[in-house]
């Protein structure tokens, strides 16, 4: 169910609704964890899907940029901006491997859920050429190694085999990660890893936040997130 602090009705997304089951206070609450607000500041949202993260750093910083692939979540966006009346959102369509933006524009980018789904080495190559010196880098909610064996035991369990086949793809191309990777890769790019852990736990450590998704099972990652800094 979507939080009526959205003011938007019911959407029919599976993946929007339970982003925007969470209340707009809530993804407020993790970007000042991450440090990621400031009044003159500008964020860009990498892949930013229905704008929740962008709505929320729009009032947390001077300017907020959003790009994603889907249409039909940027009208979603779209809806939200509207409703909330923010005019320091700049929304645009296109690829993060490919980023419409000047050279060490943005102080912060954030990028969640999504990194590990297009070209993970031209993505970084852009979040660094356009991230100030010492801008920061969030990758949230990365797939780890025990996320598609859960679906894959769950589809068995409900006899759900399109969520089984569709795992099995997932797992065929090489979507889920390892920490040791991820780190490695954007140390090539040229970042610095400040930080590696649980959704919701990297960032200041006496805030406090309920994760959306579970860490790990018999200690394999099933999901985990990252903050680096161009260098």
């Amino acid at each position: 169910m979507i939080h009526p602090s959205w003011k938007i009705k019911d959407i029919d997304n599976e993946n929007i609704a339970v982003m925007l089951s969470y209340p707009l206070e809530y993804y407020q609450k993790r970007l000042i964890k991450l440090g990621f607000s400031g009044k003159g500041k500008i964020l860009l949202d990498a892949g930013c899907g229905a704008g929740h993260w962008t709505v929320a750093a729009s009032f947390l910083n001077k300017e907020v940029y959003g790009i994603d692939l889907t249409e039909k979540y940027l009208e979603v966006a779209r809806t939200l901006k509207k409703n909330f009346h923010r005019q320091n959102i700049s929304l645009k369509l296109g690829k993060i491997e490919h980023l419409p933006y000047q050279d060490n524009f943005f102080d912060y980018i954030i990028c969640y859920s999504v990194w590990m789904f297009v070209d993970k080495e031209k993505a970084l190559a852009e979040f660094w050429r356009v991230l100030k010196p010492q801008g920061k880098l969030y990758l949230g909610s990365l797939t780890g190694k025990m996320w598609y064996p859960r679906l894959i035991w769950k589809g068995l369990k409900h006899g759900d085999f399109q969520l089984i086949w569709t795992s099995l793809q997932a797992i065929v191309k090489r979507i889920p990660l390892s920490p040791i990777l991820v780190e490695r890769l954007l140390e090539k790019q040229g970042f610095k890893i400040l930080e590696l852990g649980a959704d919701g736990k990297i960032g200041q450590k006496n805030l406090k936040i309920k994760p959306i998704y579970n860490d790990k099972i018999w200690g394999i990652w099933e999901v985990f997130e990252l903050l680096g800094e161009k260098i």
